[in-house]
């Protein structure tokens, strides 16, 4: 007997992105949210409309300290937001600096870092240094 976590060829499947490659009809999630969330120290502020999730984050420093704490692999976490058609878009004081997921156009500079399916907004972290924070 075959679980749904072996492949076909019952390989046992290993990461998430094996496991949402071997489900079919995936279907795909809209979200409505406008939050204030704070993690590890960090407010942030997450809006969610339709396909895109927009995470802002107080700082460039706070983006990057909470990517290295994430609980999964960005390539794993890349995978599941595409398998339902999202994607999360970075943003540090109101201005994009990555995106990941269905929408994400992975940039050979993100996959040179090890960031894997990564789009990053070069211009961003500028911006992002002078900009003033909103609201």
């Amino acid at each position: 007997m075959t679980t749904t976590t072996e492949r076909r060829n019952r390989e046992p499947i290993e990461t998430v992105a094996e496991l949402l490659d071997a489900i079919e009809d995936r279907p795909s999630l809209g979200v409505e949210a406008d939050l204030d969330v704070e993690v590890d120290g960090y407010g942030l502020t997450v809006v969610g409309y339709d396909d895109v999730v927009a995470v802002d984050l107080p700082s460039l420093l706070a983006a990057l300290s909470l990517w290295r704490r994430l609980p999964a692999d960005t390539m794993d976490v890349a995978a599941a937001l595409a398998s339902v058609g999202l994607t999360v878009e970075v943003q540090a004081r109101g201005v994009p600096v990555a995106r990941i997921g269905a929408a994400a156009d992975p940039s050979p500079v993100a996959r040179r870092l090890g960031l894997g399916p990564v789009e990053l907004v070069p211009e961003g972290p500028v911006l992002a240094a002078v900009t003033r924070r909103r609201g």
